[in-house]
C-alpha cells in the first residue's frame, strides 16, 4: 500500500490549536511509491483531517481519463475562479450553465488541494491536462484564516492560526512543497503553471494562454467577454459560481451562524491584501520562514519571485 498515514500526535496545546468545527483528529499522509520523486521535494507529507484516512487510498487509485482537466491548488489560491474560467473555455462560453450545474459525460474539470504525491497515480501515466495555480503565501494565509474562522468555526486567534500555518498544521500543508512540486513540473507538456497574481494583472493574457493549452481557440472579442464575466466585481456577486449557496447550506446543517456577518467565500480578490490585516511582526516571520524553506530544500528562489516579495 503506497499511501501511508499516521495520526498527528502533538502536545495537548498543539492539538488544541489545530482543532476546528468538531474536528479533533488529524493525520499526516505520505506516499511511499513516488513516480516523480526525482523532481519532487524530499518532504512528501500532507496534513489532513482524520476522515481522509477512509478515502485517500481510493482517491489515489481513481481512474483518470485523458480528456479530463485537473485543477490543483493550495487552498485559497483562486481555484473557484480558475475552475469557472476552465469550464467556460471548454464549453464554448456557455454563461447560462456553469460548472456547478452541468457536467459532461465526456469532460470533467476535476479539482484537488492534495499534495502532488497523493493525487491519483494515473495522472503521471495517462497525462491529462493539469493546471496548477499558485498564490502569494501571505495572501493565502489571510484568506485561509477567514475561511477557517467562518467555514470551519476555528476558535483560535489569528496569532494561533498563523502559528499553525507556519508549522504546516493546516489542511493540505505544507504550502511550500505544494507549490514547489508543480513548479518543478511546469515545463511538462501536460502541465500549465499559473499564478493568481498574473490572472489579476492581465486576465485576458491568461485566458488566451489557458485556451491554447486546452486546445481551444478564442478570438479577441470572446477573450474580452470572458474576462469581463470573470471580473471580481461580477464574479463575486454571481450566486451560481461564488459558492455562497454552499456557505449558507453549511451553516444550516451545523445550525450555526457566521462569526463575520459580511463573510463571503469569494472575499476581496486583491493582490497584497495581507498588508491591510497582517501585523508587521507576522509579515517578517513569514518572510523568515520562507527563506528557511528555500535554504532547507534548495528550492529555486525564482518560484517565489513569481508572486512573492521575498
Amino acid at each position: 500500500m503506497p499511501i501511508v498515514w499516521e495520526k498527528f500526535s502533538g502536545t495537548e496545546e498543539e492539538i488544541e490549536k489545530v482543532k476546528y468545527a468538531g474536528m479533533e483528529e488529524f493525520i499526516i499522509a505520505k506516499n511511499t511509491d513516488i513516480p516523480h520523486k526525482c523532481l519532487w521535494s524530499i518532504d512528501q507529507s500532507c496534513f489532513l483531517p482524520g476522515f481522509f484516512r477512509n478515502s485517500i487510498e481510493t482517491f489515489y487509485n481513481f481512474e483518470v481519463r485523458p480528456d479530463d482537466v485537473w485543477l490543483v491548488t493550495f487552498p485559497k489560491s483562486g481555484s473557484t475562479w480558475t475552475q469557472e474560467m476552465i469550464w467556460q473555455i471548454c464549453n464554448n462560453l456557455d454563461y447560462e450553465r456553469t460548472n456547478n450545474e452541468y457536467e459532461s459525460e465526456t469532460f470533467s474539470c476535476l479539482e484537488s488541494h492534495l499534495q502532488a504525491p497523493l493525487l491519483p497515480k494515473q495522472l503521471w501515466t495517462v497525462k491529462p491536462r493539469i493546471i496548477y495555480v499558485a498564490r502569494h503565501i501571505k495572501d493565502v494565509a489571510i484568506s485561509f484564516y477567514h475561511h477557517y474562522r467562518n467555514i470551519h468555526h476555528f476558535s483560535g486567534s489569528w496569532q494561533d492560526f498563523f502559528d499553525i500555518f507556519m508549522k504546516d498544521r493546516v489542511m493540505f500543508a505544507p504550502y511550500h512543497t505544494h507549490v514547489y512540486n508543480f513548479w518543478q513540473m511546469r515545463n511538462e507538456e501536460n502541465i500549465l503553471f499559473l499564478t493568481y497574481e498574473e490572472m489579476k494583472r492581465d486576465h485576458p493574457s491568461v485566458i488566451r494562454k489557458t485556451a491554447h493549452f486546452l486546445g481551444k481557440s478564442l478570438n479577441d472579442e470572446q477573450i474580452s467577454e470572458l474576462a469581463d464575466y470573470l471580473s471580481f466585481s461580477k464574479f463575486s456577486k454571481n450566486p451560481r459560481v461564488n459558492l455562497d449557496i454552499y456557505v449558507d447550506k453549511f451553516q444550516k446543517d451545523l445550525q450555526t451562524t457566521l462569526p463575520d456577518a459580511d463573510f463571503r467565500f469569494v472575499r476581496k480578490g486583491v493582490i497584497g491584501s495581507y498588508k491591510e490585516e497582517m501585523p508587521k511582526e507576522i509579515i517578517e516571520a513569514f518572510d523568515r520562514w520562507t527563506r528557511k524553506q528555500i535554504e532547507k530544500t534548495k528550492m529555486d528562489p525564482d518560484i517565489y519571485r513569481v508572486f512573492c516579495d521575498v
